[in-house]
């Protein structure tokens, strides 16, 4: 049987709307490995907010993507490494360019090990983030994974668009859902994520499904053999993709396991 993968968005698509893997979906995730589909999990978290709680549900086997994409980690690896990123000029450059479209946005960036919000960034939106830094100025010393822009409201397509109107090709603008345009580095995001994964895994692209609910999924469900979302997704996520799932409060990726498993003619039984 040919190899497959299943790549998954966390927050709306493998997560339940409080943030937890359900036992359903934990049990389907063991046995899609168990009959060799490789899992891989891409998020726009970075890798430190990813509670414990959480990745100790998911396979061991598991591939992970972060911040978009720009960090990509192995099973068995030790850290993530970066596959893209904004340099520190880079990043000045784009700030002024983006306070000058609208001076009441407030930006912050990921790094590596570590988020830096330029005050007036929200302190209280930061709380439930891990190693954060507040500072008077974005002055950094690595590269940034992303830039995130406040806007000072929901974000839809229409506010992606505006920041991309004026960043023009120093970065791709998109959002995960909630109150955040991400601001990629040029050319990267869970598209390029996906693909790597598929290659360190030995899976042709047109054996990937690919699932997620967000603005930020879109070019990774383009990429991918075929596509799901979750009934809770996107209006344009879900008109975007070939198979519509229940919500992630029912369960989503193990309706979506139990579809591959059945096409496979597989019945595995779960795995440690």
């Amino acid at each position: 049987m040919p190899r497959r993968l299943l790549g998954l968005d966390l927050d709306g698509t493998l997560l339940d709307p409080e943030g937890a893997v359900t036992p359903r979906v934990a049990e389907a995730l063991r046995r899609a490995v168990g009959a060799g589909i490789t899992v891989a999990v891409l998020t726009a978290r970075p890798a430190r907010d990813v509670p414990a709680e959480v990745r100790d549900l998911i396979p061991g086997a598991a591939y992970w993507a972060y911040s978009n994409g720009a960090l990509v980690q192995a099973p068995g690896d030790a850290r993530p490494h970066r596959l893209a990123g904004l340099a520190p000029h880079t990043v000045q450059r784009l700030l002024r360019e983006l306070t000058a479209i609208d001076p009441d946005w407030t930006f912050a960036a990921d790094l590596a090990d570590a988020t830096v919000a330029r005050v007036p960034f929200p302190v209280r939106e930061t709380r439930p983030w891990n190693n954060v830094r507040h500072v008077a100025e974005l002055t950094l010393t690595e590269p940034a994974s992303k830039i995130l822009v406040r806007t000072g409201g929901a974000v839809g397509p229409a506010e992606v668009a505006r920041v991309q109107e004026a960043i023009r090709d120093q970065g791709d603008a998109t959002a995960s859902g909630g109150w955040y345009v991400e601001v990629n580095p040029p050319g990267a995001g869970k598209a390029p994520a996906l693909r790597w994964v598929a290659a360190a895994a030995g899976v042709a692209m047109h054996l990937v499904t690919a699932a997620g609910d967000g603005l930020n999924d879109l070019p990774m469900l383009a990429a991918a053999g075929r596509s799901a979302a979750p009934a809770n997704a996107a209006e344009t996520v879900r008109a975007a993709v070939d198979h519509l799932l229940p919500g992630n409060d029912e369960d989503a990726v193990a309706v979506l396991v139990d579809l591959l498993l059945a096409e496979d003619g597989t019945r595995a039984a779960p795995t440690d």
